[in-house]
C-alpha cells in the first residue's frame, strides 16, 4: 500500500510543477509591452479617433477640425491585432511590434465632407504599423524598457507615398528642444518629448507626398489606459509646401496630476485623401510617440503603474 500511495503522488506532483513552470522571457516581456504607459494601446489610440461605429456621418466626430473647407473623422476596426517579435540576448531584449489598421466601409474607414454642401466621402483604410523597443533585465529579473522608437505607421502599396522628414518640438521659455528625423531613431525615456504644465510648445513637421501635397494634423492628450485622458486633434499651419507649424498648449491636455505620461501623433494625410471625390483613395503616415508631461524635480514614471 505504501508503494500505492506514492505511485498516485507522482502525477499530482507532476501536474504542480507544470502548474508552477516559469514564466519564459518572451512572455514576460509581451506581457510589460502590452501594459506598459509608454507602449499599450498609445498608437491605437493616436490614430483612431474612436472606439465607437459611428452612428451618423454627420455626427460630432465630423467637425473635430477645419482646413479650408474640410471635416474628417478616421475610424479603425477594432481589436487591432499586435504582433511582437522578440529577440533575447542575455540581459537584453529586442522586439519589433507590428500590427495592420484596417477600415472598411460603411461602418469604418475615413470619414471626409470636403463640402459643405456635398456628401461625405468614405475611403478604406489599410495601415501598416511598426515600432521597436529595447529592453534589459534589473537586478530584480524583471524585463524593463531601455528605450523605443515611434511607432511609423503608413500606408503600404499606395502610388502617393506620404514621407515624414522631421518633427521639431521647442519651448523657448526654457530653451528646449527636441527633434526626430528618423522611425528608427532609439529614445531612452528621459529623451523622450519632456513638457511642463506651463509650456507653451511650437511644433514643426517637414514632409512631403508622392505626387500629391499633403496636410498635417496633431494628435495629443490621449491617455494611458482605454476611458483615461483626452483625445485633442489639431491641424498644422502650413508654412511652405513641405513645412507645417502650429502652438501646443500643454495646459489644453488637461492633465490632472503629474508625472504623467500621454501619447501624440503627428498625422499626415494627402491631398487627394482629404479634397477628392469619391474616386479619391486613402493614403497617410504618422509618427507616433509617448511624451511626459512633469513638474521640474519630478521623476520619470516607471514602465508601468
Amino acid at each position: 500500500m505504501r508503494y500505492a500511495r506514492i505511485l498516485i503522488l507522482l502525477p499530482l506532483i507532476a501536474i504542480f510543477v507544470i502548474g508552477c513552470a516559469k514564466e519564459s522571457d518572451e512572455d514576460a516581456i509581451q506581457a510589460l509591452l502590452e501594459s506598459s504607459w509608454f507602449v499599450g494601446d498609445g498608437a491605437i489610440q493616436s490614430a483612431d479617433d474612436s472606439t465607437d461605429v459611428p452612428e451618423s456621418l454627420h455626427g460630432p466626430g465630423l467637425l473635430a477640425d477645419t482646413i479650408g473647407y474640410v471635416h474628417w473623422v478616421r475610424w479603425i476596426e477594432r481589436p487591432v491585432i499586435r504582433d511582437f517579435y522578440i529577440i533575447v540576448n542575455g540581459d537584453s531584449a529586442d522586439v519589433t511590434i507590428t500590427a495592420h489598421f484596417h477600415g472598411e466601409p460603411p461602418g469604418y474607414g475615413l470619414f471626409v465632407n470636403n463640402d459643405p454642401f456635398g456628401p461625405v466621402y468614405q475611403r478604406a483604410i489599410s495601415d501598416s504599423v511598426i515600432r521597436k523597443v529595447k529592453l534589459y533585465r534589473d537586478d530584480n529579473n524583471h524585463w524593463r524598457l531601455a528605450s523605443l522608437t515611434v511607432a511609423d505607421i503608413y500606408t503600404p502599396e499606395t502610388d502617393h507615398l506620404v514621407t515624414i522628414t522631421e518633427i521639431k518640438a521647442m519651448v523657448a521659455s526654457r530653451n528646449y528642444e527636441w527633434v526626430c528625423n528618423s522611425p528608427d531613431t532609439y529614445f531612452e525615456k528621459d529623451e523622450l518629448p519632456i513638457f511642463y504644465p506651463s509650456d507653451t510648445v511650437e511644433v514643426t513637421v517637414t514632409c512631403s507626398g508622392q505626387d500629391d501635397s499633403t496636410w498635417a494634423f496633431l494628435h495629443h492628450g490621449t491617455g494611458h489606459r482605454p476611458g483615461h485622458g483626452i483625445h485633442i486633434r489639431q491641424a498644422f499651419f502650413r508654412d511652405n509646401i513641405t513645412t507645417f507649424s502650429r502652438t501646443w498648449i500643454i495646459a489644453d491636455d488637461n492633465i490632472i496630476g503629474t508625472p504623467a505620461v500621454r501619447h501624440s501623433a503627428v498625422d499626415v494625410l494627402g491631398w487627394q485623401t482629404l479634397f477628392g471625390d469619391s474616386t479619391a483613395t486613402y493614403y497617410a503616415r504618422a509618427w507616433c510617440l509617448p511624451y511626459i508631461v512633469m513638474e521640474s524635480g519630478e521623476e520619470i514614471p516607471d514602465d508601468e503603474e
